[in-house]
């Protein structure tokens, strides 16, 4: 019998991904240019337009430019801070640019329902407001769950797919083909990396109600060609990941060895890593990267179920300010999985 998740507030989707930038239009045409990701709308987001404005719990005045894309099943978001209080330039100021956030639903996408239960368990708003014409009645809120679940999530009602500011502007033309080699048509994962991976599981079951979790112990006894910055490598991992439509959770605790995990966690904190997308040939587009000056920090190559060799690579992207995974699609990793959350 399934268990049901005692969460208070339950998550149904996860449908955006935001990297705070320092200038958004580079950065917009850096990822239609490496990775054929756009067309872009770019729209300016704050004070006076966004109404009720609220920085960690407070009234600010502030405003921010803004690009969405859609990749696939997630809404790929920039921001860049223009004027005012803001929690994207504070991360910047804190750990520089990059992944910034996730946003969530709920069935019923109410977020003053949300926010309340949020608020109640601890988990304090850092930025809210309400958007769009009055009729409307778009929200959004951002929860302070860093701790718990080593990533800042948000929660809206904006309806997918998204209706765009009326201000927007797209950038390129609908119309052009990117000269990318590289296109990214979805991103398939969202990696974290975490000191406890049980721990944090439980505390995306109890807390959002994300889940079931499978644990796997991972590493250089199911790997061979582990690469870590261009150098053979060993090492050991704990990973855990669940799927809440069609994107995956995935927490990775380094337990053993030279890692880019355990890199990050030195660098930045724990927290969020690494975007992942699908590809036939992972060796093909790490070349095609590695040809434009984008070296793989860590990769791997196993045995899949289905008895094909399979691999992934770390490829830390500087003008995207996000590390980006190109991984061959599976149908089950190659390990058996050493525990569940909850447990069976």
């Amino acid at each position: 019998m399934t268990q049901s998740s005692p969460a208070r507030v339950q998550v149904t989707g996860i449908k955006q991904v935001c990297i705070v930038v320092k200038d958004l239009q580079k950065t917009v045409e850096s990822f239609w240019n490496i990775l054929g990701i756009g067309p872009w709308a770019l729209f300016t987001f704050g004070s006076p337009t966004l109404r009720d404005r609220k920085c960690y719990g407070k009234p600010a005045w502030g405003w921010e430019n803004g690009a969405l894309a859609q990749v696939g099943p997630i809404e790929l978001e920039l921001f860049q801070t223009v004027e005012g209080l803001s929690v994207y330039q504070d991360w910047i100021d804190k750990h520089g640019e990059g992944l910034h956030h996730v946003k969530f639903i709920t069935e019923d996408m109410d977020v003053e329902r949300t926010a309340r239960i949020m608020a109640e368990q601890g988990f304090t708003s850092i930025l809210s407001g309400r958007f769009g014409p009055p009729e409307y009645k778009g929200q959004f809120c951002y929860f302070d769950t860093i701790k718990p679940l080593r990533a800042i999530w948000e929660t809206s009602n904006a309806p997918y797919p998204r209706i765009l500011p009326s201000d927007a502007v797209l950038y390129p033309d609908p119309t052009a083909i990117s000269p990318a080699r590289v296109k990214v048509t979805g991103i398939n994962q969202i990696g974290i990396v975490v000191k406890d991976v049980e721990k944090t599981a439980e505390n995306y079951w109890n807390i959002l109600g994300i889940g079931p979790w499978e644990i796997r112990d991972w590493g250089s006894h199911v790997l061979y060609n582990r690469f870590y910055h261009d150098k053979p490598a060993w090492g050991r991992e704990r990973l855990a990941h669940a799927s809440i439509g069609d994107v995956k959770l995935e927490l990775v605790q380094p337990v053993e060895g030279e890692s880019v995990y355990q890199d990050w966690i030195d660098d930045h904190g724990e927290g969020l890593h690494h975007l992942e997308f699908l590809c036939d040939d992972v060796d093909e587009v790490s070349k095609i990267l590695n040809e434009q000056g984008f070296l793989s920090i860590q990769s791997e190559h196993f045995v899949d179920t289905e008895k094909r060799v399979s691999c992934f690579n770390y490829i830390d992207i500087a003008p995207l300010h996000c590390i980006w995974k190109p991984a061959r699609k599976l149908k089950n990793l190659p390990v058996e999985t050493i525990s569940h959350i909850p447990a069976d």
